[in-house]
């Protein structure tokens, strides 16, 4: 039991920490050389969402939990303060696991009583509200770069791609800004204090937050903890605090959607759908599993991140990012070739349109919002 976690813990290290690896893809591998298990890949996934902060604030490359953090993170990271957005992700994922454990006792009552009809309206009022914050013109501008989004999703997900979330996010949100900081010139990373300024009471209240909205996230298909990160947006008014909803939904939704698939056999999850069914007496044993994984990452977490960072420190920051750009584009092709590509150029053109556009980069979550919307 301890060396199977231990196995998880290290694996979800190393895609936390590395640029494209996908925890998804990571586990199928590990699944396809005999080295798997329930407790294994469940460690895995937990750990992956506290550490995959790295490579997101660091390098600007998204996972799909950490899409919408990426300019809030590498803003405060170009302000020095790398160390302090490491602290943020690690404590607002440990006071998500912790969260999750009481309101776990209400999970099964909405995990059984969900209807996919109430998905679509939720999705479409949040669709409908995050346009309508645009001013002026710029809803028009929203409602475009909205629609072009979704549309690239819809085709994304009907063609034959290995990982469409991979070029999907990448594209519409991680090329964007290292393309920017490209045409800008400066700017450098740098450690800086570790401490939180922020009131602990509002860290706690907008983790809360954010673990609620991880909740409910996990009970509709298709609806991305980034989608409900989306929704924390409207309440956190500045970067640390909409950074803590963000990081606490990515664990918050990792969890839920395991509990889903204990109560009610829904995948909900890339790792768990590797899973095999352990049955709802499991679930105290999981949780305990939570906690030990979730304390000894928190341990390690930020002298691992300052360890990153100073590697890359060394490294002038204009060359870090056209290497950085350089990789994803390499991922794309090794991942689902020509057509891989095809989606991250898209992806990417889309992105800049935002910009371009001077409008919330938020609006492009059109690509999973429609679809669900349309049905």
């Amino acid at each position: 039991m301890l060396g199977e976690m231990l196995k998880g813990i290290a694996a979800g290290t190393i895609s936390g920490v590395l640029p494209g690896i996908h925890v998804n893809t990571l586990g199928a591998f590990l699944a396809e050389v005999g080295t798997s298990g329930n407790l294994l890949l469940f460690s895995m996934g937990l750990t992956h969402t506290f550490l995959d902060v790295v490579p997101s604030a660091f390098l600007g490359v998204p996972d799909e939990g950490t899409a919408l953090g990426i300019l809030p993170a590498h803003r405060l990271v170009l302000r020095g303060r790398a160390m302090e957005v490491v602290r943020i992700a690690l404590w607002a994922s440990l006071l998500a696991v912790l969260m999750a454990i009481p309101l776990s006792l209400l999970y099964p009552f909405l995990a059984r009583a969900y209807a996919p009809r109430t998905g679509r309206i939720a999705v479409g009022l949040l669709a409908l509200l995050l346009i309508l914050t645009e001013s002026g013109l710029k809803k028009i501008y929203a409602m475009l770069v909205f629609l072009l989004s979704g549309l690239l999703g819809i085709l994304a997900f009907r063609l034959p791609l290995e990982e469409p979330y991979y070029h999907l996010f990448t594209g519409l949100f991680g090329i964007p800004v290292l393309v920017t900081a490209l045409i800008g010139g400066g700017g450098n990373i740098s450690e800086g204090s570790a401490e939180i300024d922020m009131d602990t009471k509002r860290f706690i209240g907008f983790s809360l937050l954010g673990t609620f909205l991880g909740m409910v996230a996990s009970l509709i298909p298709a609806f991305t903890a980034s989608q409900a990160a989306l929704m924390g947006s409207f309440f956190s008014r500045d970067e640390r605090s909409f950074l803590t909803v963000v990081f606490s939904v990515n664990t918050s939704n990792f969890l839920f959607s395991f509990m889903n698939f204990l109560e009610t056999g829904r995948v909900r999850n890339g790792i768990v759908a590797l899973m095999s069914p352990p049955g709802r007496g499991f679930l105290p044993y999981y949780a305990l599993a939570a906690v030990f994984v979730s304390l000894l990452v928190v341990s390690y977490g930020e002298a691992l991140a300052g360890a990153v960072l100073k590697a890359l420190a060394r490294i002038p920051y204009r060359l870090l990012n056209g290497a950085v750009v350089i990789l994803l584009v390499f991922l794309s092709l090794y991942f689902d070739g020509p057509l891989g590509l095809l989606v991250l150029a898209g992806g990417s053109m889309v992105g800049l349109l935002a910009v371009l556009f001077g409008v919330k980069r938020t609006n492009c979550m059109g690509v999973l919002m429609l679809q669900i919307i349309i049905g």
